[in-house]
């Protein structure tokens, strides 16, 4: 038998046993990332392992609210949240369509649920440093008919206090005295600017939370100012546009920093802070939200009810995984 010829049995063999597998293992086979490039500004600090890539499909997302470990995304169930799992609609195209939900503090989907073992959560929460990037689209005059009830939304939260792990706590404090981080991405809740017809403003924040628990945490109230985000006048929300948050932790040498990217371009000013080294409360500059470079981030989606919003992709670029908790 000529090589030629059995190289074209084996291709033949191969087609064959493609054509016999179950429609659900070529759709999965389908549904595989594909390679990408990082973008410059992740590139630039060696973000280039695309360590998270996903788009909305069954196999990703967790819509029978099973919390088992496997899926990319989980309704929202943390801090006591019911989820309504007919607002998180998936489109065919691989897309996402979120209607709104009054459950959860803006959040209708993460990247980890909560679970009642000694695992205390199932997904994956990120560490160590990234960019963070979802594409996505929604009406402002959604947002503003319903008077801001709610908003588009792409932010995150320390895992470390919303599983209670035992890093959560401050070390040195009473017992129960916590500290973590919750940085906001995207927010879509400048009422005081739409109402002065500014709509190309958007929120990309960091809060430093701490204290005792019972919902009494505080932080330290910054000039809301250096949170908001401009956009170009003519931008258009109802089309796909790029929401990217890089987040470089400090060493000793380097401070960290957080920036915020509006279709790959910079949008408002850079937060930066001092390697964390156990500083006593409460947080204050330079120290300030350098807690961020010992927590693990929850990334999370969700909208206020009557605001639909369209998540067509969530990519996440880090030097590698390493440091990220998948449970």
């Amino acid at each position: 038998m000529s090589d030629k010829t059995a190289q074209a049995k084996r291709l033949l063999r191969s087609a064959c046993l493609l054509l016999l597998l179950p429609t659900a293992q070529v759709d999965a086979w389908a549904a595989e990332p594909r390679s990408f490039h990082a973008p410059p500004q992740a590139a630039f600090v060696g973000y280039t392992v695309p360590t998270f890539s996903s788009t909305f499909v069954a196999a990703e997302v967790d819509t029978a609210n099973t919390a088992k470990p496997g899926f990319k995304w989980y309704p929202y169930r943390f801090f006591g949240s019911r989820p309504k799992l007919e607002s998180i609609v998936l489109d065919r195209d691989g897309g996402l369509t979120l209607l709104g939900d009054t459950t959860g503090p803006n959040g209708e989907l993460a990247s980890a649920t909560p679970k009642d073992t000694s695992a205390k959560f199932a997904g994956t929460a990120f560490g160590g440093g990234g960019y963070f990037e979802a594409t996505l689209k929604f009406d402002p005059e959604d947002v503003m008919k319903t008077d801001f009830k709610g908003w588009p939304s792409w932010w995150s939260m320390a895992i470390e206090h919303m599983a209670n792990l035992e890093t959560r706590q401050w070390p040195g404090q009473p017992n129960g005295y916590e500290h973590f981080i919750e940085a906001d991405f995207f927010e879509y809740n400048l009422k005081e600017y739409t109402e002065k017809g500014k709509l190309n403003y958007f929120v990309g924040a960091l809060h430093d939370w701490f204290g005792p628990p019972a919902g009494s945490y505080k932080e330290l109230a910054l000039s809301s100012k250096i949170f908001i985000r401009e956009v170009p006048a003519d931008t258009d929300f109802t089309q796909f546009h790029k929401y990217g948050f890089l987040w470089v932790p400090a060493t000793k040498t380097r401070d960290g920093y957080a920036e915020h990217y509006f279709d790959d371009r910079r949008v408002g000013r850079r937060i930066a802070w001092k390697l964390n080294a156990g500083e006593e409360p409460p947080p204050r500059p330079p120290w300030l939200f350098s807690i961020i470079d010992r927590n693990h981030l929850v990334l999370i989606l969700g909208t206020g009810p009557n605001q639909p919003m369209t998540v067509r992709s969530v990519n996440v670029w880090q030097a590698s995984d390493t440091h990220n908790l998948m449970r």
